[in-house]
Formats: structure tokens, sequence, C-alpha cells
């Protein structure tokens, strides 16, 4: 099984996982769990490795914990590994998605075949029909197109055709194995860390993997394949299933791609890649699988709403912040090199405990975060820009007055759809919903790290788009400086 990583030509669009129907996810280990069910199975244990985006270079490591080095693929590329042959041996390719074209490779040959593949998909490696060969289906716009072979399939995806299976909602990766033993793959997505089986007669759960990547192998030699993960925050492989077959194994760093099969003799003799828990610093401007990976911790802890696309944008920016703001660290919008250690430590701070509210808003004034609060937990985090306790002259009042946020307990009472300007002083707010007649809680270009509004509370106006669906008029709102005292 090997996940991939979709790539476009300048940037990273989104993250698919497809996996390759082979042996075991982990190597044999000394005193492990998987090294003693691939011992039992009596066969050649499946091996493990990865696949570094940045630079197109495969790490195979083989059962003696060796790793292999080459590098294949181009920027862009979506790696893939299968038994493209039937010969028991799994090899890699890609999948160029600008170009629709699928390159497979055998034994050492730079590349052995080129097919013809439809272009913006998501791959699936899987042995669909049961004949010991490996083929590529692909997911696109929200449908399963499972392919007869290698290339074939519908001869064009934009009209009406029989065969597509439709993909749940949100569906971000897609993983294959035999998991009901009988020969023949089966193909399941990968929706908000649920493992769905898609297909006629199809259906059912296979489990939740969070924000894992989901991988698929046969870990304890019972014919059957169960769900793995790879964690691409803390670099490690994680068997959660299996009975005698699980456990885990640290290998590569953040960024880096799992892939998983037989390869078959390996020279071995390369150095494996460094082991790294979290990423380096990142800032405003830089792109690729480094940022995905912070983007999915960053979802993973409430922080960021936005798309995995691999662009440290302001979305990302004002996530990390809000990041900083809870764990009350310098608040820049810049990752430090430090920040992936204290990201092991972050944990939600004392919140009030309102269980007549399930949902409603707590605003933090002393952290400047806004904590979103459905059923009864903490749904989002996001960060504000409340009053800046400064003087200036009210156009309205004709005065000078203090910019400073009303504190206590409201509810949303008055809402408007898109900028709203006053006439007189020329400001806009975005989509406001009033807790006072005269205090918002509003979308705005400028959110700052510290207090900077005349008195509503500023989010980022992409946090306003995102929110608008999961507020309403009457949802209770609590603004306040410190967290409450517990108890007790």
């Amino acid at each position: 099984m090997a996940p991939v990583l979709h790539l476009s030509r300048t940037r990273l669009r989104a993250l698919v996982v497809s996996c390759v129907l082979a042996g075991a996810l982990l190597p044999p280990v000394a005193g492990s769990g998987v090294a003693a069910a691939n011992t039992a199975a009596g066969g050649a244990p499946g091996t493990v490795g990865l696949f570094d985006p940045s630079g197109s270079v495969w790490y195979l490591r083989d059962s003696g914990g060796g790793t292999t080095t080459f590098t294949f693929g181009e920027e862009g590329d979506v790696p893939l590994v299968g038994d493209w042959d039937g010969d028991g041996v799994d090899t890699a390719g890609v999948y160029r998605p600008g170009q629709g074209r699928l390159l497979l490779r055998n034994g050492s040959e730079p590349i052995a075949y080129v097919y013809a593949v439809p272009p913006g998909g998501m791959p699936v490696v899987a042995d669909t029909d049961g004949d010991g060969r490996d083929t590529v289906s692909i997911g696109r716009f929200g449908r399963l197109y499972v392919m007869d072979g290698l290339g074939s399939g519908p001869a064009s995806l934009d009209g009406r055709d029989p065969f597509p299976i439709e993909l749940p909602a949100g569906t971000e990766q897609l993983v294959a194995g035999d998991f009901d033993g009988d020969g023949a793959d089966e193909i399941a997505a990968v929706h908000h860390g649920i493992v769905e089986l898609v297909g006629p007669g199809r259906g059912g759960l296979l489990g939740d993997v969070g924000s894992a990547l989901a991988v698929a192998g046969d870990w304890d030699g019972d014919g059957v394949d169960t769900l793995g993960t790879y964690d691409t925050w803390q670099s490690e492989f994680v068997v959660r299933e299996g009975g005698a077959g699980a456990g885990s194994l640290p290998y590569g760093s953040a960024g880096m791609l799992p892939v998983s099969g037989r390869f078959g003799a390996l020279p071995g003799g390369d150095g494996a890649p460094a082991h790294r828990a979290g990423v380096p610093a990142l800032a405003e401007g830089d792109e690729g699988p480094l940022v995905v990976a912070l983007q999915r911790e960053l979802t993973r802890r409430r922080l960021y709403r936005g798309p995995l696309d691999g662009v440290f944008g302001p979305a990302t920016a004002q996530s990390v912040v809000a990041f900083h703001k809870v764990m009350e660290l310098e608040r820049t919008f810049s990752w430090e090199d430090e920040d992936s250690a204290h990201m092991a430590d972050f944990a939600l701070p004392p919140l009030p405990d309102r269980p007549e509210e399930p949902s409603r808003i707590e605003v933090d004034l002393g952290h400047q975060v806004l904590f979103l609060f459905e059923e009864g937990e903490v749904a989002e985090i996001v960060p504000i820009s409340s009053g800046g306790t400064y003087q200036y002259y009210s156009e309205h009042q004709q005065a000078t007055v203090w910019a400073g946020t009303p504190r206590g307990d409201f509810t949303l009472i008055r809402h408007s759809l898109g900028w709203q300007c006053d006439p007189l002083t020329g400001w806009c707010i975005y989509f406001p919903w009033n807790f006072t007649p005269d205090y918002a809680l509003h979308g705005y270009r400028s959110v700052p790290a510290q207090p900077a509004s005349h008195g509503c509370v500023r989010i980022p106006t992409w946090e306003s788009d995102l929110l608008e669906s999961r507020l309403y008029l009457g949802m209770p709102i609590h603004i306040w400086d410190e967290y409450p005292a517990q108890e007790g």
C-alpha cells in the first residue's frame, strides 16, 4: 500500500492516499509484535519505505533494517507502488496528474512503461479482480472510476458512464486492501478520518485513522488486510489492528509519504532518512510537503480550517499565531523551530463549564482567541483582535472615547450578510454578528496579534465565511479577560 501526495507543478494541491496491496507494514524489529507476526506467518515479510516529494527520493527499507534509495519522478508527481506484472515483486510508479500519465518502473529500470490515464485525479492501486496484478483506479470529481487494467477505463470522464462509484463527501484519501480475505481487493475512502468501503454491495466502516495517513496490509499473515497508519507529524508507522502484528516504527520526517510492499531483494547499504518529529521553521511564502504536514497538525488541533494546499499563506499564518496565543508564546505569525516541541505539549486550557449551553462562543480577551463550542466540545479555535484600549475620536458620538470591548454574557442578536460599510466613517466590516446594538463579532481585513479594534471582535474574513453556517441568532457568546478559576 502506498500513500501518495497529489502535487501540482507549482504547489501541493491535495493530500491523498493510495495503497498497493502487499504484505506487512513494518519490517522485523527485534522484540516487536510486528516481527513476531512476520515470523509466525512463515513468509517473506513486507517492507516499508518513504517517498520524499521535495526531491523525488525513495527510501525502501529491507527486512534486515537496511535502506535502499533511488530517485524517480519529478516535481508534481504522485508516488505509487504495485505489482504491475504479477511476478510477486512490488515496484515504484508515479502518476503525473497534469499530463494524465502513469509511469511505471520494474526493477532498476528508470521507466519501463508509460500509460495514458485521466488527468487531475486521485489514484489508488488495487488488484480489484484478484488476478495478481495491481492496477490504478482514479477518483475524480467525487466519483471513483475502477480501471480494468493499466491505463484502461472509461474513454471519457466528462459524459455519462455506468461504472463510476460515488465517493463520500470530503474524501481526501483512498486506500485499498483485501479486507475480507477473498483474494481480491476492496477500495475504501477516507473522509474526516473515517475509513469507509465503497462500491456496489460494499459499505461498512473499517476504522478511524484520525489525522494520520491510512495504510493497509496483512500485518499478521492471516490473508486478511487490516488498517495501519503513518503519523506525518510524529513520522511514525503504527499498526493498531491485527493482534500480534500491532507495533510501531519511527521512520523519516514530516512531509515524507509512506509506501509499503514486498520489494524483493534490495541492495541496502544507503543511509536511512533522518528521523524528526514535527517540522522545522517555516514562514509565510513557504510551500511544499512540510507546510502540508504543519497544516494537517494545526487542523487536528482545531486551529486551521483551510485547504491542505502546502502554501504557507495568511490562513496558515493566523492559525500559527492562534497556536502561539493559546500556548502563551511570542505571538509571531511564523512557525518557529522550537514550536514543534511545544506542539507536543498542546492542550486546551480550562474553560467554563456550561452544560446548559452546548453550542456557544467563548471569547478570551486575554489570549485573543475565541473558542467555538458545538455539542459541548471545543470545535474550533479562532484568532481575534478586540478593543485596543486606546483613545480615538468617534464621529458618531462627536467625542473622544476609549476603544474597549464589553465584557459579559450576551447572545447574537443581529446578523448582516457580506460587507457592511458605515456611511459616516467609510469603515467596512464583513458578515457582522451583533451581540449588542453597537458591538459585533465580524470579519475584517486586518487582524493583528494584539488588540486593535474600536471595540468589536475581529476575526479574519475567511474565518467569517467558514463560520457563517455554524453561528445563529440567539447563540450565547461570553466575553471575558482571563480563564475562569476552577472550583474545588
